[in-house]
């Protein structure tokens, strides 16, 4: 089996970077993000906590992520009340591997690294 993908940021804190740059060529962050933002207004006192507690532990995350979020929450906090059972498990786990909340899932998205503007911007852009 082969060996999961190893984090860009755990590669540069270990030097794995260095010592086989190649590896790492083609993992560039995304572009033209906003930051997660506070909660959804109508979300418990328990799911606003889980909230903060992941967005601080998972500084990648950005506005495109806002209603997975949410749904982590959501299951978090019914995790805290004792309401979970095997498929909740399943349901949790792949709405944490979507958000790229293990270091393998992370890695796994290539963002393109086009420099510049882009001209569609104009068009298409927040209106904002």
């Amino acid at each position: 089996m082969a060996r999961g993908r190893l984090p860009a940021g755990k590669a540069e804190l270990t030097g794995a970077d260095t010592i086989n740059p190649g590896r790492f060529e083609g993992r560039t962050p995304p572009k033209r993000t906003r930051p997660i933002g506070e909660p959804y207004l109508k979300m418990t006192d328990e799911q606003k906590a889980a909230w903060v507690e992941l967005a601080a532990e998972w500084p990648w995350l950005h506005s495109a992520h806002r209603p997975l979020l949410r749904l982590a929450c959501i299951w978090i906090a019914k995790m805290e009340e004792g309401e979970f059972g095997v498929s909740a498990t399943k349901a949790l786990s792949s709405i944490l591997s979507k958000l790229g909340a293990t270091p393998v899932d992370e890695t796994k998205v290539n963002h393109e690294s086009g420099d510049g503007d882009d001209p569609e911007d104009k068009f298409f852009g927040r209106p904002n």
